[in-house]
């Protein structure tokens, strides 16, 4: 083989251990066995520990790609022209992770003080959160006591929902709880 082939290969093999690992987590939780995560990638445990020595390698390279994706999701959002958009849709793309990846959210939030990135997610996003906050008060669209504690507390609610729900009704539910609660902090 070349080594442009080997590095395709390589790459093929970390992104399927990745996948694997998200899925595992969400049926298993955190505490998945390695082999369980290398059997779902189709591979051998030793492939897997080839690319990664530990298992908190593999929880922080896992967890770290999803705080990232995260991250982009919140930056994308809060600098929408249009905070209350802005606002919904971040809501919104909270929902479909926990759909997309169900229990991962609580994975990492159990495991915050071994993935180094998480941090700096925590005070970005408490950050983000804020210019959000500030830009739907700034506009007149929510209630002059709306902050960034607020719109945590909806996200926690939006979780449990589609935790909660049943088989392709999380969406709808979670969808008609943010208008629940967004009926309630907007200003008309």
């Amino acid at each position: 083989m070349t080594g442009r082939s080997n590095r395709k290969d390589a790459t093929r093999n970390r992104t399927g251990i990745l996948d694997a690992a998200r899925q595992a987590i969400a049926e298993h939780g955190a505490d998945v066995p390695v082999s369980t995560i290398a059997r779902i990638a189709g591979l051998g445990t030793a492939t897997l520990y080839r690319h990664f020595p530990t298992r908190e390698d593999l929880l922080a390279a896992t967890f770290g790609e999803q705080i990232r994706h995260r991250i982009a999701i919140l930056d994308d959002t809060v600098s929408d022209a249009d905070p209350w958009r802005g606002f919904i849709r971040s809501l919104e793309a909270v929902v479909m992770l926990e759909i997309e990846s169900p229990g991962l959210a609580q994975a990492i939030a159990d495991r915050r003080s071994s993935i180094p990135i998480y941090e700096q997610f925590r005070t970005r996003a408490m950050a983000d959160l804020g210019t959000l906050a500030r830009r739907l008060r700034e506009d007149g669209t929510v209630r002059p006591d709306f902050g960034p504690d607020d719109i945590v507390l909806i996200l926690v609610a939006l979780g449990a929902v589609s935790i909660a729900a049943r088989e392709g009704t999380a969406l709808p539910q979670a969808r008609r709880l943010i208008s629940h609660l967004t009926d309630g902090v907007r200003i008309r």
